[in-house]
């Protein structure tokens, strides 16, 4: 598959402290919603806007003093595969950098074949495997593609 061109009017912008975040989304990409509850108040929250409409999310959080974490990254369906993850992947990048991070990592699950393929494009590396992650710390089981999410991919990239 192709990816196309973002959309020329898309913005991307720390989402305010005042706004709620983007909930659908955001468990879109992580169902746990305990989970999701715990660390999100922690995170810097990247949107992709087109006109009135949030199109995409990425949560990034402090993982120490070097290393900052992508906690989510969810793209509304009708806009995949057009550039929105590869742009929010890019800012976080840049916001993690100025914030003094030399480290960003991504975890994802191993059903997860396209964010898996997003990431490595966007530079990052495969380091470590956690084995039977999905099925030890999620209450139900997650399918993606007819594919049983079991473990966790861990990827990072310098920055």
């Amino acid at each position: 598959m192709t990816e196309t061109k973002p959309p020329a009017d898309i913005r991307i912008s720390s989402l305010p402290d005042t706004v709620a975040p983007p909930m659908d989304l955001i468990l879109m990409a992580d169902p746990n919603q305990e989970q999701v509850a715990e660390y999100l108040p922690h995170c810097l929250i990247l949107v992709a806007n087109h006109l009135d409409l949030t199109v995409g999310v990425l949560a990034l959080s402090p993982e120490g003093k070097t290393k900052a974490e992508i906690k989510v990254l969810a793209v509304t369906p009708g806009y995949r595969r057009k550039g929105i993850g590869r742009l929010l992947l890019e800012e976080a990048g840049e916001r993690a950098r100025r914030l003094g991070f030399t480290e960003l990592q991504v975890c994802t699950g191993n059903s997860s074949i396209k964010p898996f393929q997003l990431y490595q494009q966007a530079g990052f590396e495969l380091t470590d495997v956690r084995w039977n992650y999905f099925t030890h710390h999620y209450p139900q089981p997650i399918m993606e593609e007819g594919i049983v999410c079991k473990h966790q991919l861990v990827l990072h990239k310098s920055l």
